[in-house]
C-alpha cells in the first residue's frame, strides 16, 4: 500500500517517518523508488529532531533530491515549528533549572548558530512567554541589555530566565557568557525583574548559573 492510501485508510499515525516524508517528496526518480529516497534523507540525521537544523544545501547532497523536493521538506518543517511557537503552554511552571533544559533540548541542542532565547515567568514560576531575541555566530551573540529586557517589562513579569546553546556541544560557561550574566544582574536590579537563571544548553548537558554547575543528562 502506498503511503498516501496508507495514510487515508489509517490515519497518519500510522505511517513509518520514511513514509512520511516519502509523501514530502512526492516522486522518487528513475533508478530510486521514493521509499528509498526518503529513507537516504533519514540517514543524513541521527534522529528525526535533527529535521529543524536541515538546509536545502544538506538535502540536495543526496542524488534525486531537486530543489523543489528539498524546499518541500524545509517549508514543512518551518511550517510546523510555527505551529508550535504559537501554541501558549501557560500551565508550566518551572521548579528547577533542568525544567528549562527538558523543554527547550530538541529545539535548541543540534542548531548551528547560537541562539538566545528569554523566558518570562510570574513570581510562581508560571510561563508567561518564550521569545528569540539573539542568532549570533557560531560561537558568539551581541546582545542588548534594554532589548532584552524590552518584552519583560510589557508584560510586566516576575523574572526572566535566560536560554542559549553552544553548537559545539559543551555547555560549560566562557567568559562572555560570564559577562552577560553579570550584566544582566545589574540591570535586573535596577528594573526589579528578577533574573531566574541563565541556562546554557549543549550535548546531553546543560550548564545552570543559578545552580553554579554542569549537568549531564
Amino acid at each position: 500500500m502506498k503511503p498516501r492510501e496508507k495514510l487515508i485508510k489509517y490515519g497518519a499515525k500510522s505511517l513509518l517517518n520514511e513514509e512520511l516524508v516519502a509523501i514530502l517528496l512526492r516522486t522518487g526518480t528513475q533508478n530510486k523508488p521514493v521509499i528509498q529516497l526518503a529513507k537516504e534523507v533519514l540517514e543524513l540525521l541521527e534522529n528525526i529532531t535533527d529535521l529543524k537544523v536541515l538546509s536545502v544545501e544538506d538535502l540536495m547532497t543526496i542524488k534525486g533530491i531537486s530543489n523543489a523536493k528539498a524546499t518541500s521538506i524545509i517549508a514543512s518543517v518551518e511550517l510546523i515549528r510555527r505551529i508550535d511557537e504559537r501554541k501558549e503552554p501557560k500551565k508550566l511552571i518551572f521548579k528547577e533549572s533542568k525544567d528549562i533544559y527538558y523543554l527547550l533540548k530538541e529545539d535548541m541542542t543540534y542548531l548551528n548558530q547560537e541562539h538566545l532565547k528569554i523566558i518570562c515567568v510570574d513570581v510562581k514560576g508560571k510561563l508567561i512567554k518564550i521569545e528569540t531575541l539573539y542568532i549570533g555566530t557560531n560561537n558568539y551573540i551581541s546582545v542588548s541589555i534594554k532589548e532584552l529586557f524590552k518584552t519583560a517589562i510589557k508584560l510586566s513579569a516576575y523574572g526572566i530566565i535566560l536560554v542559549h546553546n553552544h553548537p559545539s556541544g559543551d555547555a560549560t560557561p566562557s567568559l562572555a557568557d560570564d559577562e552577560l550574566t553579570s550584566r544582566v544582574e545589574e540591570a535586573s536590579e535596577i528594573l526589579n525583574i528578577t533574573l531566574v537563571d541563565h541556562i546554557i544548553i549543549g550535548k546531553n548537558q546543560f550548564y545552570s548559573y543559578r545552580g553554579q554547575r554542569r549537568v549531564k543528562v
